[in-house]
């Protein structure tokens, strides 16, 4: 690595804990420490290619048997594209069966991430059948997206685990929500509907209104759920929430592709980069 990308690295790590499955373990157990699980990606999505499919299906299962060894509180979260879901369907899903059946015999929860909308069917039918005989797999739902609602009502009728996210990508305005209320809107109804029948799902948001608002739906029930942010963002609110116990997880993304995760993060957050040209002087 050059004197470049190790500066580069070195501030990617407010998003990401590193290049290499050993950084995302140290990460891990500092979350720990500080009251929080945390659910593991391993970056890349889109693989045409079968040996980078199989490449990412043992990076998976060392990740799995990583967090076992290491007694981590947490779990993996894989991309079904990652597997080689948008070239072939069938090896993709076989691949996430054996990472399946590693997190039962691990005893660990495994998500799916959630991807661009060409892929929402696909992911959610992999799903489907996954969950039938893995009960503690769960799947991402993006509120952005104007069928969540229905998405949302079929998974809860399948009895399963979902981690509810604004959603990241770029749709079109026939299929998704555009403009922060009306997403906010969208994940207040979703929200709610979980809380009315589900249970063991996440939110995933760094928004205090929607945190508020879970809070008040939580409010003198039972209902076991998580909270669910991004490594290095709204690091207080974390703190506030573990430290009035709530349970709260660090999403913590590694791999060789941290450099457009990075970028993304960056976009999103534009103040970012001042510790950017810092990190160059």
């Amino acid at each position: 690595m050059g004197l470049k990308d190790a500066l580069l690295l070195r501030v990617a790590k407010r998003w990401i804990s590193g290049a290499d499955l050993d950084s995302a373990i140290k990460d891990a157990a500092r979350a720990n420490k500080r009251g929080m699980r945390v659910v593991i990606n391993y970056l890349g999505e889109e693989v045409t290619q079968p040996v980078v499919a199989d490449a990412h299906l043992r990076q998976y299962l060392s990740l799995q048997d990583a967090i076992s060894m290491n007694k981590v509180e947490g779990c993996a979260s894989v991309k079904l594209t990652q597997f080689g879901l948008g070239s072939d369907a069938s090896a993709a899903e076989s691949r996430f069966e054996s990472v399946a059946e590693n997190a039962e015999r691990l005893g660990q929860l495994l998500w799916v991430d959630m991807e661009g909308s060409k892929f929402t069917d696909a992911t959610l039918q992999v799903y489907s059948r996954a969950v039938s005989k893995h009960p503690k797999v769960g799947v991402a739902l993006q509120a952005y997206l104007k069928r969540s609602e229905s998405d949302l009502n079929n998974l809860l009728d399948e009895g399963g685990r979902v981690r509810l996210v604004k959603g990241a990508y770029r749709e079109s305005p026939e299929i998704a929500l555009h403009g922060r209320e009306s997403v906010r809107e969208n994940y207040r109804k979703l929200m709610t509907l979980l809380f009315e029948r589900g249970e063991n799902f996440a939110i995933a948001t760094h928004d205090s209104q929607m945190v508020d608002a879970a809070k008040k739906l939580a409010d003198g029930k039972h209902t076991v759920f998580e909270f669910e942010m991004l490594k290095g963002i709204r690091n207080e609110l974390k703190e506030e929430l573990v430290s009035t116990g709530y349970r709260v997880v660090e999403y913590l993304p590694y791999g060789e592709e941290w450099y457009a995760y990075s970028q993304r993060r960056m976009s999103e957050h534009p103040s970012n980069l001042v510790l950017l040209i810092r990190s160059l002087f």
